[in-house]
């Protein structure tokens, strides 16, 4: 095995074995500075004597009888561990898939192979060593398709049906390890083709048990599907818009691909296609003429949404994200729909734009990714949303973001000082207004906002709301 000359003269100090992730890679010609080694022997002082070498110290992981020893030197992390059983091969017999129960013997310079992983990594088949593996761990039924997904290889029959007796273990597993698996998955480029067989195999579920009820869950016409078969057309078609936003938005593909690559927006933003429906079972009703209604579902799918995404242990700016393209995936619907019906006016473009600033963003490329899911929406449709959004990033970075990272025209302090107000909610009231029509374009001078405020002030005394009495450099003493 080709081996950095470092490594193969450390691991010649004692009986120690290369195992793991590294050896399947280094067969897979997949790059790798990651290494796994098995000691016969004690595994503590072996790493400590590498470390000596390698001038670092060894990082003690896990506890109680599963303990593991790091070192991390320059580019490379080397985990040392104990060895299980008799022999190595006892030890590799015990690991997750074949593929990973390999192993490398540097006296006999020798690939150690108990389990047929050679032979499955030539045939592109992930394969449980044992079923005893999964009840083990039931974090590796994920597992499995995770690496299925990162190496474009395909779980084995006899793996996916140990996957559906078993899959009712995972609810015992941690959330943050089940996020960890899930996520990787998801960072995949095409993961819908594994994201579809995790539920073919009842494990989506399991994960996400809110998805159960979206199972049979009927939708209009437009639909063509349950909400639980349109959740997963969603996945798939969000997985494509993100992979093709380049060819769909060629002006905006920089600022596009930027907000994609910033805070994980591209993984969390499938995740929040799988759960942007989870509120419709609960919100479903049908009216007098038949037709089906899931008025609230938005915010309600977002509250789930807020349940799961905590329950997975994700961090706070996560949830808070997940929640916010959840609960306001309909925006962008209504706005496409003004404007298809004549109603949409730029002032809606700009409050859109003002309110959730770049996660526009994120929600339009939901919008799209919903309305391809829906079975009945024919191709002009769907272009025509292309469209949309071109024309919605177009007025938002041209003119909305640029004006929002300028100075207000008018403060509040301006407004306190000019006519003599007191602080209170119409000064915000008034500066929304200001801003707003700033962002339009129907203000644009210091002037023209001072004689704007005078209207709004004048018209909340008519309205009933008595402003402060102004001072001497009141109404009539504007310059």
């Amino acid at each position: 095995m080709n081996l950095p000359h470092k490594i193969r003269q450390l691991c010649r100090m004692g009986p120690v074995f290369l195992v793991g992730g590294f050896v399947r890679d280094t067969i897979l010609n997949r790059a790798s500075n990651d290494y796994d080694f098995v000691v016969a022997g004690d595994a503590e002082a072996f790493a400590e004597r590498v470390a000596e070498q390698l001038e670092t110290r060894v990082i003690r992981m896990g506890k109680g009888r599963k303990v593991d020893y790091r070192i991390v030197s320059e580019q490379d992390t080397l985990d040392f561990a104990a060895m299980a059983g008799d022999c190595i091969e006892e030890d590799l017999r015990r690991r997750d898939f074949t593929i990973n129960a390999l192993g490398y013997d540097f006296g006999s310079d020798r690939l150690i192979d108990p389990a047929g992983g050679l032979e499955d990594l030539r045939s592109g088949t992930v394969r449980l060593v044992s079923e005893e593996a999964v009840r083990a761990d039931p974090v590796r039924m994920l597992r499995a398709f995770r690496f299925a997904a990162v190496l474009g290889f395909d779980v084995a029959p006899e793996t996916l049906n140990i996957i559906r007796r078993e899959n009712e273990r995972i609810v015992r597993s941690a959330g943050e390890r089940i996020r960890s698996e899930l996520f990787q998955l998801m960072s995949v480029a095409r993961s819908a083709v594994h994201l579809r067989r995790l539920a073919d195999v009842g494990l989506l579920t399991r994960v996400i048990p809110e998805l159960r009820a979206c199972q049979g869950c009927l939708q209009g016409e437009i639909h063509g599907r349950d909400v639980f078969e349109h959740t997963l057309a969603v996945y798939e078609q969000m997985e494509t818009v993100i992979n093709d936003h380049g060819a769909l938005w060629p002006r905006f593909s920089a600022y596009i691909g930027k907000y994609l690559n910033a805070d994980h927006h591209e993984v969390l933003l499938k995740f929040a296609a799988l759960l942007h429906d989870t509120g419709k079972p609960a919100c479903r009703q049908t009216d007098l003429q038949g037709n089906v209604r899931f008025l609230g579902h938005d915010q309600e799918s977002g509250r789930l949404a807020g349940d799961i995404s905590a329950r997975l242990r994700m961090s706070a700016r996560e949830r808070g994200y997940v929640t916010l393209i959840v609960s306001k995936h309909m925006r962008p619907l209504f706005l496409f729909n003004a404007r298809e019906s004549g109603r949409l006016k730029s002032k809606g473009i700009v409050r859109f734009g003002r309110k959730y600033e770049d996660d526009i963003i994120g929600l339009l490329i939901h919008g799209l990714a919903d309305q391809r899911g829906k079975a009945g929406v024919d191709e002009e449709a769907a272009k025509e949303f292309v469209r949309f959004v071109d024309e919605v990033l177009s007025v938002y970075f041209s003119t909305v973001k640029p004006k929002m990272a300028m100075p207000r025209i008018l403060t509040g302090k301006d407004l306190i000082a000019h006519f003599g107000l007191e602080p209170s909610k119409l000064i915000g009231k008034v500066l929304k207004k200001l801003d707003e029509a700033h962002l339009q374009g129907r203000i644009e001078t210091r002037q023209e906002a001072l004689d704007m405020a005078a209207r709004l002030i004048e018209m909340e005394g008519d309205a009933g709301i008595e402003p402060a009495t102004p001072s001497s450099g009141g109404l009539c003493s504007i310059p």
